[in-house]
């Protein structure tokens, strides 16, 4: 574990970038490597990743058409999340496995 003082790229930095993460605790950046999971996932977190997956792949395939773009522009607004893209995933998320 390292300890990050005064470095402003870093300061309350937090989160996962590559295979370093950095958090935040008691005022005090740390960052550290990440360790391989040594968990296999559940069938269940498998089904996850799979629909995530192809939420990914559709919304992608959705936003290069102008007209489904300007539909999930006007979905994130509506919704309020950050992007077309978010509002996409989440939207195919919510769709049944075809």
């Amino acid at each position: 574990m390292a300890k990050i003082k005064g470095n402003i790229v870093t300061e309350g930095l937090s989160g996962k970038v590559g295979q370093l993460v950095f958090r935040k605790r008691r005022g005090k950046t740390t960052a550290y490597v990440l360790s391989p999971s040594k968990k296999t996932a559940t069938p269940k977190q498998e089904e996850s990743r799979l629909r995530f997956a192809a939420a990914v792949t559709q919304a992608r395939q959705a936003l290069q058409n102008p007209d489904e773009l300007k539909r999930f522009e006007q979905l994130a607004v509506k919704t309020g999340k950050e992007s077309a893209y978010s509002a996409a995933i989440s939207w195919f998320m919510g769709q049944p496995i075809a």
